[in-house]
């Protein structure tokens, strides 16, 4: 309940830490995982094409996420209006900076493509179907609260992974400090990280609460699906 600025200020509830806990398990049991933590180069330049399609549509989902939730009928309801004005400025706002951020982030991995041999126009592929079902599922969502905890997942799937590779020499050493780039820009935040700051969006947008089951359905199933991916992609150079 309250105003959308109210539940959007409200602190996190404690199972948030729970979800990205479960992505950490399937993160670090993976065998795409453990490839890129070996340093494994043919590995990682499998990964980096096969993601690319989505890093380098991510800017544009958020930005037609923006667009279609303004015109959602929780924000064209006239009772809204009162509160709404400044939570559309904080929304817009805080897109804006995520898309800008996720725009910089595409060219990082055009750089970590590039400290394993790749080049630009290897990236340019067609998306194998596993990722064209990623990109279709995030912006398959009814409302804006589901929207938001798509993006929530996105981030919570790179932040984990940057994490885990980031730790293994082996993994520093095949990408050098040009392709450690986009992994680092995933575990350095400013001020609030790109995750509590979706997820604080989606609070703001759902009235009625958010419980951890619903949170985890929406969620699980985006990072199911970049684990899957990662694992067909990988076992084609094993």
């Amino acid at each position: 309940m309250g105003t959308f600025t109210d539940r959007y200020s409200k602190p996190l509830p404690g199972w948030v830490s729970d979800i990205k806990e479960g992505v950490k398990f399937k993160v670090i049991s993976s065998i795409a995982s453990q490839a890129c933590r070996e340093g494994n180069i043919p590995a990682l330049r499998q990964l980096l094409i096969v993601f690319w399609p989505f890093v380098d549509e991510f800017p544009k989902i958020i930005r037609r996420g923006c667009v279609k939730f303004i015109k959602h009928e929780l924000i064209t309801d006239p009772g809204n209006a009162d509160d709404l004005l400044s939570l559309l400025v904080l929304a817009d706002k805080t897109l804006t900076l995520i898309e800008r951020d996720e725009a910089d982030h595409r060219e990082l991995w055009i750089k970590a493509a590039e400290a394993v041999g790749l080049t630009y126009q290897d990236l340019e592929q067609y998306p194998i179907p596993l990722v064209k079902k990623l990109i279709a599922e995030m912006e398959a969502w009814a409302d804006p609260a589901a929207m938001f905890l798509r993006f929530a997942a996105v981030e919570i799937m790179a932040e984990v992974a940057s994490w885990h590779f980031l730790e293994s020499q082996q993994f520093r050493q095949a990408v050098g400090t040009k392709g450690s780039e986009w992994f680092l820009a995933h575990t350095e935040h400013g001020d609030e990280s790109h995750e509590s700051l979706t997820y604080r969006l989606a609070f703001a947008f759902r009235e009625s609460g958010i419980t951890h089951e619903e949170a985890s359905a929406l969620i699980q199933p985006l990072i199911d699906l970049f684990v899957e991916a990662a694992e067909n992609a990988v076992m084609t150079v094993a």
